[in-house]
């Protein structure tokens, strides 16, 4: 995770920037915390100079009183932070004033950092409210975060990991890592997630659009599919986000865009049932839905079933024909009012090129498969 940031706190504080920690990961930086990522009895000077140089991309202060009280953070620290910024003018360093205002305790905060006290404050850090919960500012703090690191990202394209079902490999600039939100073996997300998601993608978005006019991406997905689509749909075509997908190939990897050549569309199925009720999309390649999403229509009295299906394995033209055909069914669906639920089988990449095409498709619902049923349906682009 390159963009990952060192996280200064005292040991006192170790369990709410644990917590901050956590919030990073949602939101795509990770974090790197001594007590995590230091070798056992590596806790040395030249140890913490060279993570903040070197193994980090940003540096988050988590300012309290007992902060101020340590000359490891003041002497050290904040010193070889300040060290890297001004070498790198885009370097990320947030302060965070936790429990101290950058105002009413500037003498304090003076008196520790000492002749740095000046050019710190100046990094027009975060002050938590009076009234802030725990769980607000943190949320806050990674927004700010992830915008700032976003533009300290030198390569072209920016590659981008999501991770619900692996553990990621850290070689990616932006890490989304969504393990903690989502049991593997239920199928289920966590109470509250969608909006976190949601915000999460949606500021990093606007972080890549303000970057660049048209910003190129690469996404490494490893998701389950209805999770890739909702990826595919809050960055979609639309956003000015020109995105990519990593795609196993035999026993190798390629990268597919979502934009280029297409195929001869494939004609979709329709089995009507004599009764009202939603629609369902079911896309799938290689191995055809069939009964399992014959069984779905039947859960939820579907009015009908529309089947797209492309046998064998498929090149990227087909892909992203089979994707655009079935976001173009969902749009025709919308544009009569029925409601719409979707069926994918396939890789991650076709997922999220489904999303990506689903501009204007208003709310889709997307469950998840357990191995023996569709579960835990979510709704995206309600």
């Amino acid at each position: 995770m390159k963009i990952r940031p060192f996280l200064s706190h005292k040991r006192e504080d170790a369990l709410v920037v644990t917590r901050l920690k956590a919030t990073l990961r949602l939101y795509g930086a990770g974090g790197w915390k001594d007590t995590d990522d230091l070798r056992v009895g590596a806790h040395t000077p030249a140890a913490i100079r060279r993570a903040i140089l070197e193994e980090t991309g940003g540096f988050i202060w988590w300012g309290t009183h007992k902060a101020l009280s340590s000359e490891m953070i003041n002497e050290l620290e904040i010193p070889t932070a300040l060290e890297r910024a001004d070498a790198q003018p885009v370097y990320p360093l947030v302060p965070v004033f936790a429990n101290i205002s950058p105002g009413t305790d500037r003498a304090i905060i003076g008196e520790a950092i000492g002749e740095h006290t000046e050019d710190f404050l100046n990094r027009n850090g975060i002050v938590r409210g009076k009234s802030e919960a725990a769980g607000d500012l943190r949320r806050r703090i990674a927004q700010r975060y992830v915008w700032d690191a976003v533009r300290s990202i030198a390569g072209d394209p920016a590659t981008v990991a999501f991770r619900a079902l692996s553990e990621a490999s850290g070689d990616n600039d932006l890490t989304f890592d969504w393990r903690a939100i989502f049991d593997e073996k239920t199928r289920q997300l966590a109470a509250g997630s969608i909006p976190i998601m949601l915000d999460a993608l949606a500021n990093a978005r606007g972080a890549f659009q303000g970057r660049s006019a048209s910003q190129r991406l690469r996404l490494d997905l490893d998701l389950p599919l209805p999770l890739a689509f909702l990826v595919g749909y809050e960055w979609r075509i639309t956003t000015r986000l020109r995105i990519g997908f990593r795609q196993r190939t035999g026993s190798s990897y390629a990268w597919i865009d979502a934009d280029g050549p297409v195929a001869e569309a494939p004609l979709p199925k329709t089995k009507s049932f004599v009764r009202d009720g939603p629609a369902v999309v079911a896309i799938s390649c290689k191995d055809p839905l069939g009964r399992p999403a014959c069984r779905y229509a039947e859960e939820i009295s579907a009015s009908k079933l529309v089947t797209l299906h492309e046998p064998g394995l498929i090149d990227s033209r087909r892909m992203r024909t089979l994707a655009r055909t079935g976001a173009a069914e969902l749009r025709a669906l919308n544009d009569w009012g029925v409601e719409k639920h979707l069926l994918i089988r396939g890789p991650t990449s076709m997922a999220a090129m489904v999303g990506a095409a689903s501009n204007a498709c208003g709310p889709v619902t997307a469950p998840f498969w357990n191995g023996m049923r569709y579960v835990s349906p979510i709704v995206v682009g309600s």
